[in-house]
Formats: C-alpha cells, sequence, structure tokens
C-alpha cells in the first residue's frame, strides 16, 4: 500500500529538521542559551568561535555550524589586536571596541546577543543596539562567572542581552560596545534573530495553512 504525505505533514517534518540544524550551534560550551525562538520559521543565528580578522573590515564571519544569519558580521576597531592561537581577539595594549552588524530586509522581532571574555571584562554600561530610528540599550545579564587563572586580573564571563524591537520597522542593526580596559580576549559570541513578517506575509503564510488543513482533514 502506497501511503501519501499531505503538505501539512511535510511541512511540519520540515519545520522540525530545520529546528534541529538551527541548534547545532551549542549553547553548553560557553554557558550560552538556546533561545525559545531559535530554529522557528522566520529565525536566523549567527556563532563565532574561532576569529580569524583581528581589526577592522571585512571583520569575521559566523564560523559555527547552524549558522543561518550568514551577512553577520563581528568587527573589533582597536589598533593593536591580534588573534591568539585558540582563536581569540586579544587587544594587551588598548580597550578593545566592537561592533556587531546584520541586515535581514524584513522586519526584526527579538534580538539577543551573547559574549564570552576571558580576562578583562567588557563595559557592560557601554553595549547598545542602534538602528535607524534610533539607540536601545538594555541590561546585560551574567550567565556564567568563573576565575581568571592566568597573567592579570579578570574572568571568564559569559553575557546576554536581549532586545524587542517588534514595531519598530526595523529591519538592520548594530551592536557597539567596549572593553573596560586593555587585555580583555574575546573569545565567542553569538547572534540570535527573530523577524516579523508584513501583515501581508502574515495573511499568505495563514492562507497556506488553512488550505493545508483543508486537505488534510479530507484525506483523513
Amino acid at each position: 500500500m502506497t501511503v501519501t504525505k499531505s503538505p501539512l505533514t511535510t511541512a511540519i517534518k520540515t519545520v522540525i529538521a530545520f529546528a534541529c540544524a538551527s541548534t547545532a550551534i551549542q549553547a553548553s560550551t560557553n554557558a550560552f542559551v538556546v533561545p525559545s525562538f531559535r530554529g522557528a520559521p522566520g529565525s536566523a543565528v549567527a556563532g563565532w568561535e574561532n576569529f580569524t580578522v583581528a581589526v577592522g573590515a571585512p571583520g569575521n564571519s559566523p564560523d559555527l555550524p547552524g549558522s543561518t544569519a550568514t551577512t553577520a558580521r563581528l568587527i573589533q576597531n582597536q589598533a593593536d589586536a591580534f588573534i591568539t592561537g585558540t582563536g581569540n581577539i586579544y587587544n594587551q595594549p588598548s580597550a578593545s571596541s566592537f561592533t556587531v552588524s546584520y541586515a535581514a530586509g524584513v522586519p526584526l522581532g527579538l534580538v539577543v546577543f551573547q559574549a564570552r571574555t576571558v580576562g578583562t571584562e567588557l563595559d557592560y554600561s557601554s553595549i547598545a543596539l542602534t538602528y535607524s530610528g534610533g539607540i536601545l540599550t538594555t541590561p546585560q545579564v551574567e550567565l556564567s562567572r568563573a576565575p581568571f587563572v592566568g597573567q592579570g586580573p579578570g574572568a571568564i564571563v559569559s553575557s546576554e542581552w536581549t532586545w524587542n524591537l517588534t514595531g519598530l520597522n526595523a529591519s538592520a542593526l548594530s551592536i557597539n560596545f567596549i572593553a573596560s580596559g586593555p587585555s580583555v580576549s574575546f573569545d565567542s559570541a553569538t547572534l540570535d534573530v527573530q523577524t516579523t513578517p508584513e501583515p501581508g506575509a502574515w495573511a499568505l503564510l495563514l492562507a497556506g495553512l488553512a488550505a493545508g488543513c483543508f486537505h488534510f482533514r479530507r484525506r483523513v
């Protein structure tokens, strides 16, 4: 007997497969968390673990498996930084300055950024998200902290920041922040974004779901 799969069943399996692929960006290694919307339709994620560009453009493209926000870039802006043997961005004589950018082309909703540093910590009050309509700040959420065993003071810290751009018609963003002093070793980062379809896109999506459900019910 031949079993015919309905479009709805195929769509559900596609969504599940996409979600599983997207969660290939591991959260446990750096104490990062997986946002609830990661892997959902309309979401994108970028992950950086091994950096290759210490200063300036073109910056660092996402390198972690499962990254779907492939146009995202992470740039360190201050001179004298270099890439360590472990793939970190390290700046001994001066305080690093960072920019993370992403353009979605459609309005954005939730944005979650996570970063891990070793040694000198970031200036947590400096982090801000810039979009076409202005600048947004948000509190740091500390995910983990461990002693730094090495030369100089500091700690190994993982942090998270969340913004909600829903209704702001922001389709592109940049996240800017600085180190609190010299000798920060920037270890890794992730950027998760959620898009919000235009009203017309919602109508098409709902119409497609309704058609799929109707076809599924008729076959049952």
